[in-house]
């Protein structure tokens, strides 16, 4: 059963884009839901500045496909890897001082749709950020009541190209992360 939005004016949700969360250790969570879940492993994004304000970060961002599958290409899980001073805890860091909550984001038809979005959005008194291009996706963001980070994205132009260039790089870009954590705690030690 389908049920029409509230609203018949709001642009259209397509479903479930990604659900976004920390992990301790970005290959322990691949080696688990890859080898033991069997989700595709598809992307690791090393990212080293913050998509909105350009400060310095360090954070693998890594996706597995659960089930979407080559025509749809919209149901991901995805995780967090933070890394920063070993005495902080991470998900302090990384909600507070880089304001990327834990989130999860629905995917709308296009550009359109998303800025459609963001004026129903800040119309009802919500604080909206965006849109941020991510080269792959458009999005904006928000919190619900709760204070949970809530996205919308749509495609972006580069999108199919992107998903199929980081999916040859995957498994590299997640060796490289290890190595560059291992470099960073062998420097702290010394």
């Amino acid at each position: 059963m389908t049920l029409s939005p509230v609203d018949p004016s709001q642009p259209k949700v397509y479903g479930l884009h990604h659900s976004a969360y920390r992990c301790r250790d970005a290959e322990e969570t691949r080696a688990f839901y890859e080898d033991v879940v069997g989700f595709p492993f598809v992307m690791a994004l090393h990212i080293d500045r913050h998509p909105t304000t350009g400060e310095p970060v360090n954070y693998l961002h890594i996706f597995f496909d659960i089930g979407g599958g080559a025509e749809d290409k919209t149901n991901y899980l995805a995780f967090f890897e933070v890394t920063d001073r070993p005495e902080d805890d991470p998900r302090e860091l990384f909600k507070t001082r880089w304001g990327m909550d834990l989130h999860f984001a629905m995917r709308v038809e296009d550009k359109a749709a998303l800025e459609s979005w963001k004026e129903r959005l800040t119309g009802k008194g919500l604080e909206v950020e965006g849109p941020i291009d991510h080269a792959m996706i458009q999005s904006i963001y928000f919190h619900d009541p709760n204070g949970y980070r809530l996205e919308f994205c749509c495609q972006g132009a580069a999108e199919e190209k992107v998903w199929e260039d980081e999916l040859k790089a995957a498994r590299r870009n997640l060796a490289d992360w290890n190595a560059w954590k291992a470099t960073r705690t062998q420097s702290a030690a010394e």
